[in-house]
């Protein structure tokens, strides 16, 4: 339960269009600013702001028009994580992954859709690793396992995990291509035990502790291929197994511009309170760093943006070459030293508890964890320029 605040609760829009989600959000700025430190403490989000942002339509941005959802570009739900990270980036990654959901809905059937997603607004987590066992049963599969990183979880309405497909003799089922078939399912939610394990450095608020289940039935139409292959005539947001979450580069852009904004603060409240001028090292450090977090909100916006005119446009498919994407590691680079050259601004303020700025170099040192700020990415980047020119690269 949140505790009482000053704070009015914000006037918020219909969340009809993408334009009235971004609306929505930046009037919710100042209840997360007011929220964080309690989200940071219990390690997830206040009941208060779980329910602002579902009011704001944060959690629905995956829906297609078909469904009545806003359909959001991919660029757009970037912009809007970004701006929630701009206030706290533990709160951005909740609502970074809880609004995947409609990306999960988008693979149900229409009778499975609608038996779990009555409404929009029913915030989903899930984690694919490490894979779960799922035994195929009639009308089903008994899925037995523990996943890593479930962020989102404590906000969640639905849960899904990634599991590996097995007969009842214990043998992998495979596909036609000879991988193993590999489901996310929706797991009964009152079977779920969550684990007591997300104790890190940064990104606290996010929730992303572990959960488990043993031997629980799982229908067979509250499941889907998690690796299917791309289709073409499928719905924008649901074309290609790997558009969920490109988003989170985001997060990195924001605590970059949080950096920016806490310095900038900082030397004003110098200037004022204590006549002091900045040095020139400080002005020189706090304008190359705005050139860093202008730079790193570009990469990541024409990178999503590409992706973006592909899945928009009816009957294509974005190739490699467009979904290979080593912008988040770079973005994450250019936030890192952003941060660097504002903690250098703010000298020991900047490591003091009392002060805001450490915390933003615990979230950045907890973004640099995740998988997709790993510098490892560029291989994948490389990989795809040199398959689709193999003439040119010999």
């Amino acid at each position: 339960m949140s505790t009482a605040t000053a704070t009015p609760e914000p006037q918020l829009r219909e969340p009809l269009t993408s334009a009235d989600i971004l609306a929505n959000v930046q009037a919710l700025l100042p209840l997360v600013r007011e929220d964080a430190a309690q989200c940071e403490a219990q390690g997830h989000l206040t009941d208060r702001l779980r329910e602002a942002f579902r009011t704001a339509g944060t959690f629905r941005v995956g829906f297609s028009t078909a469904h009545g959802g806003p359909e959001m570009t991919l660029a757009d739900q970037t912009r809007m994580i970004e701006l929630i990270a701009t206030a706290d980036a533990g709160i951005a990654w909740n609502v970074c992954v809880l609004a995947a959901t409609g990306f999960y809905a988008g693979r149900l059937s229409p009778a499975a859709y609608d038996e779990l997603y009555p409404a929009l607004d029913l915030p989903t987590c899930g984690s694919f690793h490490p894979k779960a066992k799922a035994v195929q049963v009639p009308g089903g599969y008994r899925v037995t396992g523990t996943w890593n990183f479930g962020s989102g979880i404590r906000s969640a309405e639905r849960i899904v995990g990634g599991a590996e497909v097995e007969t009842e003799a214990g043998e992998k089922v495979r596909k036609a291509d000879g991988s193993v078939l590999t489901l996310g399912v929706w797991l009964p939610t009152d079977q779920v035990r969550l684990l007591d394990d997300w104790h890190v450095i940064g990104l606290r608020a996010s929730a992303s502790q572990g959960y488990t289940v043993t031997d629980v039935f799982v229908p067979e139409h509250h499941c889907f291929d998690r690796f299917f292959t791309p289709t073409a005539d499928a719905e924008p947001l649901n074309k290609h197994v790997d558009l969920p979450f490109y988003s989170m580069a985001g997060i990195s852009v924001g605590i970059a511009q949080h950096a920016i904004d806490l310095a900038t603060a900082y030397l004003a409240a110098l200037a004022s309170a204590k006549g002091r001028t900045p040095s020139e090292r400080q002005i020189s450090l706090l304008g190359e760093a705005s050139s860093y977090v202008h730079a790193a909100r570009s990469l990541v916006i024409d990178g999503v943006s590409a992706i973006d005119a592909a899945i928009f446009t009816p009957g294509v498919v974005p190739d490699d070459t467009v979904m290979a994407r080593g912008d988040a590691p770079l973005a994450h680079d250019f936030t890192r030293r952003v941060v660097d050259h504002c903690g250098e601004i703010m000298g020991s303020q900047a490591i003091y508890e009392r002060y805001p700025f450490e915390k933003l170099v615990r979230d950045t040192t907890g973004m640099g964890a995740h998988a997709s700020t790993w510098r490892s990415r560029w291989l994948s980047v490389g990989q795809a320029l040199v398959t689709a020119h193999p003439q040119e690269a010999a």
